[in-house]
């Protein structure tokens, strides 16, 4: 049976609804297929709200006990994880070595590609003269491109998009709606930055005016160098150097509303969750992972492979490899020692006070 690789692509990249059997899916993944090969499914949707005509997914055993409850038509499974109360005759499950691996190759091929701008330039955008645009490359309405910028092959650039003078960017990027890139910074192939994403806006700088009248801005020379492969959530921020560049590495992925400051050296391969602030001169390694809402104060070095949990306030370096967590942040382990102490104080004080009568009454009399 020939897949479906092609017709669903195809389909995705035009916008139009897509369907294929449970047969096919399992061609494409080369999964085992255990139930009917004709179960004709539209769409993926988790086991809750899908339908009969949807696939949805199974991780794990928590997920399988949902399985007999959910009117999904399909659904990849986890070898190893047993699902009771399968209809093979009227479902089908898809077995493969990892259900959410096999998950993002089938939403690549399913979800509907983004509209983009045609190719060449578009009569409402500004390009100066000097600028250099690959012949393929899209350049939608009311852009602007300054001086001496360099567009990259089959980049794409969204409508409002602002390109200040002398930028560099690379092959295949996408740039979508209102995101602005200020003079000379450099955004390497394949990256990816969200609506009103803004790189290279002068870094937080003050000093005290020695006449008493306010403070002094500290100017910003330096420039933002994004690697490839880099992804940067919608109105999240990247300030220029004072110096040198602010670096974030190859393969790097960073959510919403997260700010970086001035000359911070962000690894190859992290993640950086939403609503983060990271203070001027931090240096994270490679494969980190900073959860949601964490901060992290001026200069600190987080080492490569470290994990800060949700919520944190980093204030120490975080040594390479370790789990920290907290506010300010403490390792793992001993935070939630700490925590799980705290819960018991409670029960502590009022057992304390049947003890130390002292307690009750604000003295401070010893028991007997």
């Amino acid at each position: 049976m020939s897949t479906p690789t092609l017709p669903v692509q195809h389909a995705a990249a035009a916008g139009q609804s897509i369907e294929v059997t449970s047969g096919q899916v399992a061609a494409m993944l080369g999964a085992e297929l255990v139930g009917s090969a004709q179960i004709r499914l539209t769409g993926i949707r988790g086991l809750e709200q899908a339908t009969s005509t949807d696939l949805a997914f199974i991780r794990s055993a928590s997920f399988a006990q949902r399985w007999a409850g959910s009117r999904a038509g399909a659904a990849l499974v986890t070898r190893g994880v047993n699902v009771p109360g399968h209809d093979t005759a009227t479902r089908a499950l898809l077995v493969v070595p990892d259900a959410d691996l096999a998950m993002l190759k089938l939403l690549e091929a399913f979800v509907p590609r983004p509209e983009r701008p045609a190719a060449g330039v578009h009569p409402s955008a500004v390009v100066d003269p000097s600028a250099s645009i690959a012949p393929d490359a899209c350049i939608g309405p009311q852009c602007v491109i300054g001086p001496r910028t360099t567009i990259g092959a089959g980049t794409v650039l969204h409508p409002g998009v602002m390109l200040g003078a002398a930028v560099c960017i690379g092959d295949r990027c996408v740039l979508y709606p209102g995101v602005v890139v200020y003079d000379r910074c450099e955004i390497g192939n394949r990256t990816i930055l969200h609506a009103r994403v803004v790189i290279g806006a002068d870094g937080f700088g003050y000093r005290p005016d020695p006449s008493g009248r306010g403070v002094l801005k500290i100017p910003h020379a330096g420039i933002v160098r994004i690697g490839n492969d880099v992804e940067i959530g919608a109105g999240s921020c990247i300030d220029r150097a004072t110096f040198d560049a602010t670096v974030i590495g190859d393969g790097t992925k960073i959510d919403n509303l997260v700010q970086i400051a001035h000359n911070c050296r962000i690894g190859r391969a992290c993640l950086i969750c939403g609503m983060c602030g990271m203070a001027g001169s931090v240096t994270v390694g490679d494969g980190v992972t900073i959860g949601g809402c964490c901060g992290i104060g001026d200069g600190l070095t987080i080492g490569s492979g470290a994990t800060l949990g949700a919520k944190s306030g980093l204030m120490h370096d975080l040594p390479a490899g370790e789990a920290w967590l907290g506010y300010p942040a403490h390792p793992a382990r001993e935070q939630l020692r700490t925590w799980s102490s705290v819960r018991t104080l409670p029960d502590l004080v009022r057992r304390l006070k049947k003890i130390l009568p002292g307690l009750r009454d604000g003295t401070d009399r010893k028991s007997p």
